[in-house]
C-alpha cells in the first residue's frame, strides 16, 4: 500500500480549488432562470395582425454583456405570399418579409414593465432583423434589457415590418 502525504499547503490549495469551482457552478446556474411568463396571444398564432406566424415561444431571465435581460426564444414562419405581400411593393414577387420584433412586458396586474430592446456592444441597432422568404421558418432570440423578474406575460410587437430591410 502506497501512502501519499499531502502538505498543509497542498490541502489548502485543493480546498480553495474545490470552493472556487463550487461557487462558479452556483453563479453560472443562477445566471439563467426559466420564466413562466406567457406570450399573448399564445402560440401558435399570427403576431399583431400580420402574416408572421408564431410557432413557439419560451422565455428566461439572464444576462447579456453583463446586462440583466428577459430573453425570448421564438420560432416563426413567414406566411406572406406574392398574392398577399407584406406591403404594396411591386418588386416583392416572392412574398419576402423583413422584420424586427420586440416585446412589451407586463406584470401580473397588467402594468407595463420598463424594458428596452437590448443591442450588444459593437452591434448596429438593427442587428436582430430577420428576413424570410414566403413559407420559410426561422428561430431567433428577442432580448429585452430589464432588471425585473416580475414578468407575468408579454406581447410581441414589430419594430419594423416590410418588404425591404429597416433603414
Amino acid at each position: 500500500m502506497v501512502k501519499t502525504k499531502f502538505s498543509k499547503k497542498d490541502l489548502s490549495i485543493l480546498l480553495a480549488v474545490v470552493l472556487v469551482t463550487a461557487i462558479g457552478v452556483v453563479v453560472f446556474l443562477s445566471l439563467y432562470e426559466i420564466s413562466n411568463a406567457k406570450v399573448e396571444p399564445p402560440a401558435p398564432s399570427y403576431i399583431a395582425n400580420s402574416r408572421i406566424f408564431l410557432l413557439s415561444a419560451n422565455s428566461s431571465y439572464g444576462y447579456n454583456a453583463l446586462t440583466q435581460c428577459f430573453i425570448i426564444r421564438l420560432t416563426v414562419r413567414n406566411d406572406y405570399t406574392s398574392q398577399n405581400p407584406v406591403d404594396n411593393e411591386r418588386d416583392n414577387t416572392e412574398g419576402f418579409a423583413w422584420f424586427i420584433l420586440v416585446a412589451k412586458l407586463y406584470d401580473k396586474n397588467g402594468n407595463q414593465i420598463n424594458a428596452q430592446a437590448f443591442t450588444p456592444p459593437g452591434k448596429m441597432h438593427n442587428y436582430n432583423q430577420q428576413g424570410l422568404h414566403s413559407g420559410e421558418t426561422t428561430s431567433f432570440t428577442v432580448t429585452m434589457a430589464t432588471a425585473s423578474h416580475d414578468i407575468d406575460h408579454y406581447i410581441l410587437v414589430f419594430g419594423w415590418l416590410g418588404s425591404y430591410p429597416a433603414p
